[in-house]
């Protein structure tokens, strides 16, 4: 639900403008991993359920491996948010919310 939802509801509201003390790299990594937490928000989900329609073993792997990236995209994406709120002090996490 989760996958759908959020990807819907943010194409309706937009966002608010990037941080200023983002660099060029910062905000491609901050793009690519909230993309890559969509789509495994979508995945992990429909191969869980898929795994457990087929009694095939062989989704386990996709859906474990989806599972991981999806935890290490949203501590990559919660880390980097943390930084800027408590060592940059730039607010990011207003622009989260």
């Amino acid at each position: 639900m989760l996958g759908v939802t959020r990807p819907l509801w943010r194409r309706h509201t937009g966002l608010p403008p990037w941080a200023p003390t983002l660099t060029a790299f910062e905000r491609r990594l901050a793009h690519r991993t909230e993309v890559a937490l969509y789509a495994l928000a979508f995945v992990v989900p429909v191969t869980g359920v898929l795994l457990l329609a087929s009694d095939d073993d062989g989704l386990l792997w996709v859906h474990v491996v989806a599972q991981v990236c999806f935890l290490a995209a949203l501590a990559r994406h919660v880390g980097l948010v943390l930084k800027h709120q408590f060592v940059d002090r730039d607010r990011l996490l207003r622009r989260m919310l």
